[in-house]
């Protein structure tokens, strides 16, 4: 009876390395694409969810699926291929409808609607919840912070063993510090911890103007250098994010006093969050606190300068996740969001600077819990 009534599914094709929604909803992390999916006879029964998992890896999903999957075989759907098998689980539960994520694959969609099967792309959030993080979720980020706290850690412990040549370079290790070299120790020193590092930046001087630069070539003293490490844990597939900017030696005072004024954009930003704020009046306060501070946002004709970014964003299955701490974004916190806070002033005459900490929105209505513990150090003789 169950599968006579049912009409609409929600589904989704991917990986557990690269789909956080296939992630999400199944807890598991696989190379290779596979199905999910969730069918309601009634608005009144409680969902069915199963994932479909090949012989490779239908024992281990079965004991490392999220309470609640069901795991069946491919081998138990006619045909070979995804699509195949998903027309046959449409031909099993009765469907006539397919829910699935805006990314969806464009040729499975099309050889489904060419099968008389109505497919609907949900815009926005396929799973909304994402959003507001569960407890162990929560533990999940902290501990990939921590792996990036380790990895600042070890970069000052680099930049404080490096000797100052007359030119102003570095030498580290009887060798020319680089961007690369930094970069190295930061990332093998998380991948100690389970951790996989993707562009880790390092982006000293004239780098440091463009927020996305991951910095190449040779580091130099006197400096700043932007150190933004975003590790994704290799078991819980959650991120972490964490961003200082460091001097080797003494800043100049345009640069201290831009130090001053980005760590102070960041504790006013954290003092005004709480569930029920609008995210857009958070980050035009700390615009306007910049420019006070002598720091403005602009554009030149060839170069934007001063705070050209959002100030924060959700952090979870993916780096960047909803919600936003934008100027868009005008949607009210309403606690239970993890999100950084990450103002920056970037002026091509001289670098820049970011300082990022994460944040958890109490759901309580009372302002944050602050996740990172690292301190700000500055200047590293």
């Amino acid at each position: 009876m169950f599968f006579k009534k049912t009409k609409i599914a929600r589904l989704i094709v991917g990986s557990g390395e690269d789909n956080p929604d296939i992630r999400y909803a199944t807890n598991l992390s696989t190379p290779d694409n596979f199905i999910w999916f969730e069918v309601k006879a009634s608005k009144e029964d409680k969902p069915y969810q199963a994932c479909v998992m090949s012989s490779l890896e239908y024992d281990r999903a079965k004991e490392s699926v999220k309470a609640g999957v069901d795991v069946l075989r491919s081998e138990d759907f006619l045909g070979n291929s995804i699509k195949e098998q998903i027309l046959s689980i449409a031909k099993k539960f009765n469907l006539t409808t397919l829910e699935v994520p805006a990314t969806f694959p464009l040729s499975i969609a099309d050889n489904l609607r060419a099968n008389k099967l109505k497919v609907i792309p949900i815009e926005g959030l396929f799973f909304p919840q994402r959003a507001y993080k569960e407890d162990s979720e929560v533990e999940k980020i902290i501990t990939s912070l921590r792996a990036a706290e380790a990895g600042l850690t070890r970069a000052r412990e680099v930049l404080a063993l490096s000797t100052v040549n007359n030119d102003n370079t570095l030498t580290y290790n009887g060798e020319l510090l680089t961007s690369e070299i930094l970069r190295y120790e930061i990332d093998s020193t998380m991948l100690k911890l389970g951790m996989a590092a993707t562009g880790t930046i390092c982006a000293g001087g004239l780098q440091g103007s463009q927020p996305h630069n991951v910095g190449t070539g040779l580091l130099y003293s006197n400096t700043p250098i932007v150190i933004d490490i975003f590790p994704r844990s290799l078991t819980t597939g959650y991120w972490g994010d964490l961003t200082r900017t460091v001097v080797k030696g003494k800043a100049t005072e345009i640069v201290k006093k831009a130090f001053i004024a980005v760590r102070d954009a960041r504790d006013k930003s954290k003092e005004l969050l709480h569930a029920g704020v609008i995210p857009e009046d958070i980050h035009n306060f700390c615009t306007q606190y910049l420019a006070e501070q002598s720091f403005p946002t602009g554009f030149d004709g060839t170069n934007n300068y001063g705070f050209f970014h959002g100030l924060g964003h959700g952090l979870g299955l993916e780096i960047h996740e909803a919600p936003r701490l934008s100027k868009r974004a005008k949607e009210p916190f309403k606690g239970g969001e993890i999100v950084t806070v990450e103002p920056g002033v970037y002026y091509p005459q001289w670098g820049g600077i970011r300082m990022e900490d994460l944040v958890y929105i109490n759901k309580d209505g009372n302002g944050i819990k602050c996740l990172t513990q690292i301190d700000d150090t500055f200047e590293i003789e």
